[in-house]
């Protein structure tokens, strides 16, 4: 067996979740890994999946059955780590709407070693008086540098920031 990315991209409708895996399924795949978001009307899902067959047969499978969506879809060999990386803090950032929010705030983390796990974003409040609000959860060692550095970002930025330590259990 082999993991594979799967990522579709297309017009959200009802049934694409439903529709994908469902193929996956019946050839005896196992979803391992997955995130599925709408972003501004466009449904997109990337899934880790353990299986026996190979990328290109998967995807003109996938190509062949799903036709009806018009989706957008890719399949490879994924490599996967042994280890995943638990995330260790939670960002949020909020404030009035401007380019170059997530650049400046991502590459203050990256600056400081930290690795982003998951990041979302969205645009709030009245169309007249946009608020951006971005949410991140991270791993990082060095927590004074990174809150240091989150800091000078979001002051350059004008925007306000939570920052938090993610409390991690075992169940």
């Amino acid at each position: 067996m082999s993991v594979l990315a799967v990522t579709a991209i297309g017009k959200d409708r009802p049934g694409l979740v439903a529709a994908v895996t469902g193929v996956l399924h019946a050839r005896g795949g196992n979803i391992e890994d997955s995130a599925m978001t709408i972003l501004g009307g466009h449904f997109a899902i990337v899934l880790l999946v353990t299986t026996d067959d190979e990328p290109e047969h998967l995807d003109s499978l996938l190509h062949a059955q799903l036709a009806t969506f018009g989706l957008t879809i890719s399949v490879s060999h994924a490599a996967v780590p042994a280890t995943t990386l638990a995330s260790t803090h939670l960002l949020s950032v909020y404030g009035s709407d401007k380019p170059g929010i997530v650049a400046t705030v991502t590459k203050a983390l990256a600056d400081n070693g930290a690795n982003i796990v998951d990041l979302e974003t969205q645009i709030v409040g009245q169309p007249d008086e946009p608020v951006y609000a971005m949410v991140l959860e991270f791993s990082c060692t060095d927590e004074a540098a990174i809150s240091k550095a989150i800091t000078h970002a979001c002051s350059a930025l004008g925007v306000d920031h939570t920052l938090r330590n993610i409390a991690t259990e075992t169940y």
